[in-house]
């Protein structure tokens, strides 16, 4: 599950960067992949994970937000806060 995890926050890291945004992935040796997003207007950072719901993948933030996987863009576009 970890390699998987890891692909979709790769990608999810291109959309971003397509949109401007940085991002840091951290891959801990006994964790599951984390992927960091500074928030521009605040001093902090959302915490991305990739988490498994009853119908697939999906990408979870700021402890609520959720877009499924085959939405990378939509999932970008609203974490990087653009419409």
């Amino acid at each position: 599950m970890t390699e998987e995890r890891f692909n979709l926050l790769v990608t999810l890291m291109w959309d971003l960067r397509e949109l401007g945004r940085g991002s840091v992935l951290y891959l801990d040796g006994a964790a599951e992949p984390v992927l960091s997003v500074p928030v521009l207007s605040r001093r902090r950072a959302l915490a991305v994970l990739v988490v498994q719901e009853r119908g697939g993948w999906a990408y979870l933030w700021d402890a609520v937000q959720k877009a499924p996987v085959g939405h990378v863009r939509e999932a970008a576009r609203r974490i990087a806060g653009v419409r």
